[in-house]
């Protein structure tokens, strides 16, 4: 699974979505924008809209579905089973939303399965909590382990089981419809328990980031870029956009490389709680100038609109460096869900810019 579904991650279509995806709003955080209707079509939808499906019978409001780059709930023997284990268990358990993550946690060879649900209070319309629930596989099915969820600090939304561990995100609020990400955590399964093993801020993320970034680069892997080098996340059913080729230029490759590669091994200077700068300069050669990276975890616009889909911003960067006469050049990422995307390319006069 590439990324876990988020309720109000990105959530609203754009106003010129269908008829059909206005009156789902009512129940979900978001839904799929469709492509533009026919002028039958339209007449049609006029006549006879389609019921809303409820949240138990749709999918895409039951299992959670508002991120257009998530997958959907496929028919899984597995995940069947799962929620007949929580049945028993929950009987309410998917009545807000519900995410499922498969893999093998444990590593012994077969795939496990974890939950999370949200929980809220009697006629509640929205969740406003969440709980964790891992169940392994043994030999006679699935078996539900202890309550997970008091080893996340913050709202918990799992992405995915991979390489032997759960891989998660924390969350500032469960209510908030575009929560921020505060926290990125990797857990594995250790004496009956998640214990984590990794966390990330949005900071360290970015850092965390921009170095495979460069490893790619200096491995040749230059394909491995093709993500980053776009406005935001795939859109599940989608064709991608082309990437961005201003990495083509092995000059310029070379140069962002380098400047990674530097400014990540220095220390970042706090500017203010939020924004973080770190910069080095060569006073000679043909390379003079600065190198610097800035770093925004509160940027003014906290969410995006990309070909019609809403985007947390959970932090913003900037690389800059000289590429000779006066001149420099930057490259601004977003970051979303966990991963840099390409805001911005352009060259910038020396004597400053703009963050």
């Amino acid at each position: 699974m590439t990324a876990a579904t988020r309720a109000g991650r990105i959530a609203r279509p754009a106003a010129a979505s269908v008829a059909l995806c206005a009156a789902l709003l009512a129940l979900a955080p978001g839904c799929k924008r469709q492509g533009a209707s026919t002028s039958s079509q339209a007449a049609e939808a006029s006549v006879a809209p389609a019921p809303a499906p409820s949240p138990a019978a749709d999918p895409a409001l039951n299992w959670g579905g508002t991120t257009p780059h998530d997958k959907p709930p496929l028919p899984d023997p597995l995940i069947a089973q799962a929620e007949a284990v929580m049945r028993k268990a929950d009987p309410v358990f998917d009545k807000f939303e519900v995410n499922y993550v498969t893999g093998d946690l444990d590593r012994d060879g077969r795939d496990d399965v974890v939950i999370e649900y949200g929980i809220g209070d009697e006629g509640a319309m929205r969740h406003v909590a969440k709980s964790v629930r891992v169940l392994l596989a043994r030999d006679g099915g699935l078996q539900l382990q202890a309550d997970q969820t008091d080893k996340f600090e913050d709202c918990p939304a799992v992405r995915e089981i991979r390489d032997g561990r759960l891989w998660a995100d924390g969350l500032e609020a469960c209510m908030l419809p575009f929560p921020r990400t505060l926290n990125y955590y990797q857990f594995e399964w250790r004496n009956g328990a998640l214990v984590r093993v990794s966390t990330e801020d949005a900071r360290q993320r970015v850092l965390s980031r921009l170095r495979a970034m460069r490893e790619a680069i200096e491995a040749g892997k230059l394909s491995a870029l093709d993500a980053n080098l776009r406005p935001g996340p795939p859109i599940r059913g989608e064709a991608a956009p082309a990437p961005d080729p201003v990495l083509a230029d092995a000059d310029r490759r070379r140069a962002f490389a380098d400047a990674v590669g530097l400014l990540s091994r220095l220390e970042l200077k706090r500017l203010d709680p939020h924004e973080s700068v770190v910069s080095f300069v060569k006073p000679r050669g043909a390379d003079a100038g600065e190198r610097k990276l800035l770093i925004d975890t509160a940027p003014d616009d906290a969410t995006v609109e990309i070909d019609g889909y809403t985007y947390v911003v959970d932090a913003r960067a900037t690389v800059e460096w000289p590429e000779g006469d006066g001149v420099g050049y930057h490259l601004r990422w977003r970051l979303i869900d966990g991963e840099l995307y390409l805001e911005e390319a352009d060259a910038h006069d020396l004597d400053g810019l703009e963050s």
